[in-house]
């Protein structure tokens, strides 16, 4: 029995060699028909026995190609019209009434990895070689649907063999869209320091230069990287003197998960996810032997445990990494490891235009490896971090963003809605219709770049889209960068409480809309009352919360100096815990008198010091108590520091009850939410610390404390509301002691854990609750 079966293929089917493989299956068994690219997804249309037209849609059920998501089949049925033969046909260019499947960039797969190390091939070390199942998507992508002519490679016409090959169906460039050659593709181009080009291999140059101690830009798939050799300590050092980076940790590149083993503990899952089709920047506890024996350069990563490591995504970085003539399952490296850090500044979005790159790293990179693909959608690494109840996003970028999850619920936006996320790691978002996607992070908004680079995200999504935004979700705080930013992209405007679209973030990854309580712990947050928030407990659902309690309040010294300089907080929490006066601390000998006793004047009179509850400052004081950071360099560099000083340490006891009375309302600064005490927690730190208690033993009891004083929290309003779901979020819980601490905790007292495992539980993840939240609201209001 003949038969026709039409079938419209949604999800991310494109750029992903769906459709060469379909033409395969289809041959193998037989089948004529056609596959094509179309707005929504891919149409193929198959015709032959029925036996095998079923035998081609198991295989499209349980075996689709590797980097294929199928999220829907509908299937139709048609009289047979006598087909011949199976043929990948021309795209049907149209608008989608959807939001759109961005193809992610991969690493190069093992058939080109061996072609790039053949001497017999003609892309032997040949830098831009990919074939349909690798290389460059998202990056190269003009519009959908995803063909040459709307992308960067519209700008290099196949050669001959390159035209046969991409004919070919038994070839793997069959249909390979980035398909190109050393005859007729992109090339390297080697830029020094003076701006002249020097002749020569521009990969060879670089290699010479990272192994003589110089640092080399290398341009990659989404944008230029800054590298060195990672077991030099001077190329290391000057790699930081010049990037004006003292202490952030950089990621390093390893040429094998062999070594990547030897430097920090991986478990099987992290293994996976370091190799896999992401190829994220793995932040992983180094190995207890530590950096000394590993070969890496000190400065690599100081004073934290972590490691931030990434295997070679893109073929040039095979090239450095291994000399001509050797082949990376023959030799050995020609380097174990190195630096490979994103050459923008810190907070500025990924430098990717050749012209502004050799402007801004003059004086940076000794040397430019440069290309003549043009970058259209910049992205950074992605970041994840391991745990031991699943990796914890940090970063959505290269490989894994844009993401695009169903809003929950049944909710569904009758519009586009925007989302810009807060001022600090913006990643933009857009919900229309029963879905949501999450753009690649693009940076901090105080950057004039980074809010143009956002502005342009936007309307690069609605571009796509077919759609402009009629609503644009923002931050509550009234002087925050995107609520101005608002006004650039919709008409209408929804400012949405920054603890609350965190909290909804989770929400959505879990398919709830609520309700269910919510721990957002963080640095900083524009609270409903005016005062800066950041340890709340919520009672949330999707279109509205209510704030339970909160961690005690403080007075922020200086406001934002404050988060850069932990001593001050160090200083009123020991104001604070200590009415009576603090006992002598080694903390106290490196403080200047007078300075010391401005910041409490300050605090005392209110005076450039706002009201917060934030866990985020919390940490920063007990870092700065056992003296571990007093003035940061980077974001979180005092939490970094104390989880890094906690691990693997026993907890000191303290004095304090081991179960912690559940808070009462009114406790702290006025009537209203519950108070959950902080300053006897901080007392009873730093009497320790005096008493000689080490500082790793301390940081260790903060954490388990701390979790136990939000655990009591937690139970205690799950008890009273009925509740028996929450929500762990905000950036607090990017450090893995402190999540896993509570989640144990709640979880053993009967509670549902929601955590964050696709989007970041900090800032990166905060758009998209915006827009659930402004989606949920539009749903209240039309009833």
């Amino acid at each position: 029995m003949q038969v026709r079966r039409e079938l419209y293929v949604r999800g991310a089917v494109q750029g992903v060699g769906f459709r060469p493989w379909a033409a395969r299956r289809a041959r193998e068994l037989g089948l004529a028909g056609d596959a094509c690219n179309a707005p929504e997804g891919v149409h193929v249309t198959v015709e032959g026995p029925l036996a095998a037209v079923e035998r081609f849609l198991a295989a499209l059920r349980s075996a689709p190609p590797a980097g294929a998501v199928i999220e829907a089949v509908e299937l139709r049925e048609s009289p047979p019209r006598g087909a011949v033969g199976f043929a990948i046909g021309t795209s049907v260019v149209g608008t989608c009434p959807a939001l759109p499947r961005v193809p992610p960039d991969a690493p190069i797969c093992s058939a080109c990895l061996a072609e790039l190390f053949d001497p017999r091939a003609r892309r032997h070390r040949y830098a831009f070689t990919h074939c349909a199942r690798c290389g460059p998507r998202a990056a190269v992508l003009a519009g959908l649907p995803w063909d040459r002519e709307r992308s960067a490679l519209a700008a290099f016409p196949p050669c001959p063999p390159c035209r046969a090959e991409y004919e070919d169906p038994g070839d793997h460039r069959h249909h390979a869209e980035t398909i190109a050659c050393p005859a007729c593709g992109p090339r390297l181009r080697a830029v020094a320091s003076d701006g002249m080009e020097p002749d020569g291999d521009p990969v060879e140059l670089a290699a010479a230069s990272i192994r003589a101690g110089g640092i080399v830009a290398l341009k990659g798939y989404g944008g230029f990287h800054l590298a060195c050799d990672a077991t030099n300590d001077h190329a290391v050092a000057e790699l930081r003197a010049r990037k004006a980076r003292p202490v952030k940790p950089f990621a390093v590149l390893v040429p094998d998960a062999v070594t990547a083993r030897r430097l920090a503990a991986l478990s099987p899952r992290d293994e996976s996810l370091l190799a896999g089709p992401v190829r994220p920047v793995l932040l992983a506890p180094r190995r207890r032997d530590g950096c000394g024996e590993s070969g890496l350069a000190a400065a690599v990563a100081p004073g934290i445990r972590d490691l931030g490591l990434i295997l070679p995504c893109a073929p040039l970085h095979w090239l450095i990494l291994f000399a001509p003539g050797t082949a990376p399952a023959a030799a050995a490296p020609r380097f174990a490891a190195l630096v490979l850090t994103s050459a923008n500044a810190t907070g500025e979005p990924t430098l990717y235009r050749s012209a502004e790159a050799r402007e801004r790293l003059r004086g940076v990179a000794d040397l430019i490896v440069d290309h003549d693909r043009d970058i259209l959608r910049p992205n950074d690494d992605g970041v994840l971090r391991c745990a031991p109840s699943g990796p914890i996003p940090v970063r959505l970028s290269r490989g894994n963003a844009p993401i695009v999850l169903a809003l929950p619920g049944g909710l569904r936006a009758r519009a586009p809605v925007a989302a810009l996320g807060g001022d600090l790691k913006c990643a933009p978002a857009l919900a229309w219709g029963g879905e949501l996607l999450l753009a690649e992070h693009v940076g901090d908004l105080a950057s004039v770049a980074a809010a143009e680079a956002a502005v342009a995200r936007v309307g690069d999504l609605a571009r796509l889209a077919g759609a402009p935004p009629a609503v644009v979700a923002h931050d509550l705080h009234p002087d925050g960068v995107g609520r101005e930013l608002a006004r650039e992209i919709a008409p209408r405007r929804v400012a949405v409480q920054h603890h609350h679209a965190h909290a909804v973030a989770c929400l959505l990854e879990h398919g709830r809309t609520g309700p269910a309580l919510a721990l957002a712990l963080d640095g900083l947050g524009y609270g409903a009352d005016g005062t800066l928030w950041g340890g709340e407990l919520l009672r949330v659902e999707a279109a509205s919360f209510e704030r339970l309690a909160h961690l005690e309040c403080a007075r922020l010294p200086g406001g934002d100096a404050a988060a850069r300089e932990p001593w001050r907080m160090a200083a009123v929490w020991l104001a604070r815990a200590f009415p009576e006066g603090p006992p002598a601390l080694p903390w106290h000998g490196r403080r200047d008198p007078e300075r010391l006793a401005a910041v409490l004047a300050l605090a005392e009179r209110g005076v450039a010091s706002p009201v917060t509850s934030s866990c985020g400052r919390l940490f920063d004081a007990v870092a700065s108590l056992l003296d571990l950071v007093d003035e940061a360099s980077h974001e979180a560099e005092a939490a970094l520091a104390l989880e890094s000083a906690a691990d693997g340490a026993r907890p000191a006891r303290l004095a304090l009850e081991p179960q912690p009375r559940a808070p009462d309302p009114g406790e702290g600064f006025g009537d209203g939410p519950a108070v959950i005490p902080a300053a006897p927690l901080v007392r009873a730190i730093a009497a320790a610390r005096a008493r000689g208690e080490p500082a790793a033993s301390l940081a260790a009891a903060f954490h388990d404390a701390l979790a136990g004083r939000l655990a009591a929290a937690a139970c205690a309003f799950a008890g009273r509301l009925d509740l028996s779901s929450v929500v762990l979020t905000g950036g607090c819980f990017q450090n893995r002691l402190l999540l896993e601490t509570l989640s144990g905790r709640l979880a053993a007292s009967g509670l549902e854990v929601l955590s964050h495992r696709r989007l970041p539980p900090g800032d990166g993840g905060l758009a998209a609750g915006q827009a659930v939240v402004a989606v949920a609201r539009e749903a209240a209001a039309s009833g």
